[in-house]
Formats: C-alpha cells, structure tokens, sequence
C-alpha cells in the first residue's frame, strides 16, 4: 500500500510540529538475477510489499548515493531519472549493484523509489514517488574510487533509441507489463478492424 498511516487528525499537527522529521528513499531495482533493495537511511528498512504478503528489507551501506530531482505530478512514471551508486564496494555479494550491472542484461528492469517518513518506531508511512525502467547505465573510474549510474524513464523517455526494453512481444511485454496477454493475438490477421478519427 503506498499511504500506511492509520492514526487520527491529532497526527497531521504531531507531524508538524515534530522537530525531526526525516524523509529516506527506498529503492528497489528488478533485475532479472533478482530484486534487489537499497536505502540512504542509518540502518536497514522494512516495509511491507503492496500486495501484503511479505515484509521487504532495504539494504543500507550497499553503495546508493541518491537521485536525480523528481517532480511528483499525477504522472510518476514518464521523466527520466539517474541514480547514483558507489561502485567500489565490487565484490561477490547478491546487493552489488556494479557487478550485476556489468554481468547481466539489466535494461528493461523496472524500478521504483519510494519516499519513507521515519519516526522512532521505523518507516512510520511511504510513497511511491517514481516507478520507470531501466534504458542504460555507466561506470565511472577515477583515482579516488568508481560511480556506477543507472538512468531509467518511462517506456517512450527515449523515443528514438532502436529497442528500449526488448522487442514487440509476450517475452518483453512482460518484463513492464507481467499480466499483459495482449500479444497472443498479434498473429492473427485481422482484415475487418476500422481505423476511424
């Protein structure tokens, strides 16, 4: 569930007035070797995923630096978007960002940032503020350490490029859009269909 709070209007002024509001993002990245989760808060996060059933634990200290600005409209899905890894921490572990962005086939891989309001329980409430997919990514290398960068849009943020998540078919098609069955009948040859303005 995107809103979590359940508490009574007194919440609204206690939010307000309290001295220590803090705001972290919530980061999850859908490879196709696995979910991987990261947040910017002090230790790790969980919440519990949209459909209820289990509880999703954000990684703190596994490189992630942050993100690009994100305008919040009624649209969360159709800006592009960079988000900023420490690629230094290269090693062997299932998190690395780095090593499974240079190992496997990341493009295509839908992501979503959630913004959390911490208070002294945890992630007291959360939001999704951007869902996209992944178009590329770079690394880069220098004398003090490595940045790895994910840049992610919507399905048309880069319009002119040949092939952004794959191809028109059942097998890409779900990669965004898992229940989406519509390409099934792609092979038929429909003669009567009326193309009318």
């Amino acid at each position: 569930m995107p809103y979590e709070y359940n508490r009574t209007d007194n919440f609204t002024k206690e939010f307000l007035e309290n001295d220590t509001l803090r705001f972290i993002d919530l980061v999850r990245i859908e490879l196709p070797s696995g979910t991987l989760f990261y947040t910017n808060y002090e230790a790790d996060a969980q919440i519990t995923s949209e459909d209820g059933s289990t509880i999703e634990t954000y990684l703190t200290g596994a490189g992630y630096l942050g993100h690009s600005n994100i305008t919040l409209t009624s649209q969360v899905d159709t800006e592009a978007l960079e988000i900023s890894f420490d690629a230094t921490l290269i090693d062997s572990t299932a998190t690395n960002i780095a090593g499974l962005l240079a190992n496997g086939t990341p493009h295509g891989a839908p992501v979503q940032i959630r913004k959390g309001y911490v208070d002294s329980t945890g992630v007291a409430w959360h939001f999704i503020a951007y869902k996209g997919i992944i178009d590329t990514y770079s690394f880069k290398f220098s004398a003090d350490g490595a940045d790895a960068t994910i840049f992610c849009g919507g399905e048309f943020s880069n319009f002119d490029k040949v092939s952004l998540y794959g191809f028109t078919n059942t097998t890409s098609q779900s990669k965004v859009y898992p229940l989406d069955t519509g390409f099934k009948y792609a092979e038929r040859n429909h003669s009567n269909i009326r193309w009318e303005e």
